[in-house]
């Protein structure tokens, strides 16, 4: 680690898998539109093809120069980079403030032993793409065995004689398993996250591409000859659309997140997943901003729960990054209770107190009000153009909004307790509580209309950091003598119910 290294050879063929996606669109055009009119004697149709060609050899070679010119090393305290083709850019990061190395390992690079790096401090980051799997370790082991070296340095320069239990402390690196996602709650979770919308963000675009070449009337003809009516065609779509979403989204969680396993190393939290495409996340636990827990009713029902950390992180946005946006899964699907035995371990100065339930009644109305006169002009609009069917339609989801509104007065709510507060917010599927201590807010935002004002009610939302933005958390329509309360208890630590 000590003199200029290598990427990995297997960058090399990265480099023509790069060269595919960028100029996939331009292939896709030669073989639906111009392929079956291909003329092989005329030297005039291979103008097009030769020109994709062209582009495609000019991305490989600029990349393969760009793995041949990339070096990294050790240099004192420092992780220094050098790439580039035409400018060399050298970058560094010092060591000391490096905070975690992460792998990504797709399929070529299982198959090879390859995977991409990622050295992230708070405020930068390097890529590594792509070195073996065996250098990603020794990349990591020089890196800590050189953190160690400095914070020796450090100690014996400020203390003098220190205790020999505290220096076994500072050196121990042995490696809790907190966590494993089984098989059976993997397909438990799968089948209860909301797969149809993750399928439908999967296949849609898909669809939208092959439009023109899927014979639609050909099916139709079909299903219209067995059902003898549009509205069964139309029933039989819908649903057959609907089951191949929900066990096409379901395959794709469980690939996503097989062998989720959870891992704590002193502060930092190792997280790995994925079957095709292998994720190594390192989180330390200090960059913890609050804690969310996400539940849907269905996962309620059966004690079930997925609990997020907010950290934060100034990382150039380049980089492909799980953690970018600030949210990191750390426990994807656990009873609930369990959950918390855990947690409280990795964050053992957060309480997570239940809130109270419930808010004002009189701000039932203003949940659905706005939304209620748009769709009232909706639907006037659709049964004079179309059909009666469209109060039908604005009714059921307006009915949604009405829901949504009884469920926030009579379930949202908050509890302050000493230095924590949280948030317990509702909506029509599922539920969120938020947990932050009060030394983490940044500041605080109320809003209160003229008609808010003469109800006595304001809405309040905290601002805390999260990646290299922030996040706002609060409740609408709170009273407002309550989100005064909130108020001095943020400022001052005082509170009054």
């Amino acid at each position: 680690m000590y003199k200029p290294q290598k990427l990995h050879p297997i960058s090399y063929i990265s480099g023509i898998i790069e060269a595919i996606k960028q100029n996939f669109v331009l292939v896709i055009i030669f073989l639906v539109f111009n392929l079956k009119d291909f003329d092989f004697k005329n030297y005039t149709s291979y103008i097009y093809p030769g020109i994709v060609a062209i582009i495609f050899i000019v991305s490989f070679i600029i990349h393969s120069l760009k793995v041949y010119k990339t070096r990294y090393w050790i240099e004192k305290d420092h992780f220094i980079l050098t790439s580039g083709v035409f400018t060399k850019q050298r970058k560094e990061l010092n060591i000391r403030r490096i905070q975690s190395v992460d792998t990504t390992q797709g399929l070529v690079n299982q198959l090879v032993g390859g995977v991409v790096l990622q050295i992230k401090t708070p405020s930068d980051g390097i890529e590594l793409d792509t070195v073996s799997k065996k250098q990603s370790q020794l990349i990591q082991q020089a890196i800590k065995q050189q953190q160690l070296s400095l914070q020796d340095n450090v100690v014996n320069d400020e203390v003098l004689q220190s205790d020999n239990d505290n220096n076994v402390e500072t050196t121990s690196n042995s490696t809790d398993q907190l966590y494993k996602l089984s098989f059976k709650n993997l397909l438990l979770m799968a089948m209860t996250s909301g797969a149809i919308g993750i399928a439908f963000a999967a296949i849609m675009p898909i669809l939208g591409g092959f439009s023109d070449i899927i014979p639609w009337n050909a099916i139709t003809n079909k299903v219209e000859h067995i059902a003898q009516a549009v509205s069964i065609i139309v029933i039989i779509i819908v649903f057959t659309i609907l089951i191949l979403s929900y066990i096409i989204g379901t395959i794709i969680t469980i690939v996503r997140y097989f062998n989720y396993t959870l891992t704590q190393e002193n502060n930092q939290l190792n997280i790995s997943y994925g079957l095709f495409k292998i994720q190594n996340i390192t989180v330390p636990t200090d960059r913890v901003q609050a804690v969310i827990e996400n539940q849907s009713f269905l996962r309620k029902i059966f004690g079930y729960t997925a609990i997020h950390f907010v950290i934060t992180s100034d990382m150039d946005r380049n980089l492909d990054d799980e953690t970018i946006d600030g949210k990191v899964m750390v426990l994807p699907f656990i009873k609930r209770r369990d959950a918390f035995n855990i947690i409280k371990g990795l964050v053992p100065y957060f309480e997570f107190n239940e809130s109270e339930k419930g808010m004002p009644l009189r701000s039932l109305h203003r949940y659905f009000i706005k939304e209620f006169f748009v769709l009232l002009i909706i639907g006037i609009v659709g049964t004079y153009f179309w059909s009666a069917w469209s109060v039908v339609i604005v009714s059921v989801v307006l009915l949604f909004f009405i829901s949504n509104a009884i469920l926030n007065v009579k379930y949202a709510g908050y509890k302050v307790n000493n230095e924590e507060i949280v948030v317990h917010n509702v909506s029509i599927i599922g539920v969120k509580n938020n947990y932050f201590k009060r030394d983490k807010i940044l500041g605080m935002e109320n809003t209160q209309t003229p008609f808010l004002k003469r109800s006595n009610l304001t809405t309040f939302r905290y601002i805390i950091a999260k990646a290299s933005g922030m996040q706002k958390i609060g409740l609408k329509y709170e009273d407002s003598s309550t989100v005064q309360s909130l108020k001095k208890w943020y400022l001052r630590g005082v509170w009054h119910e």
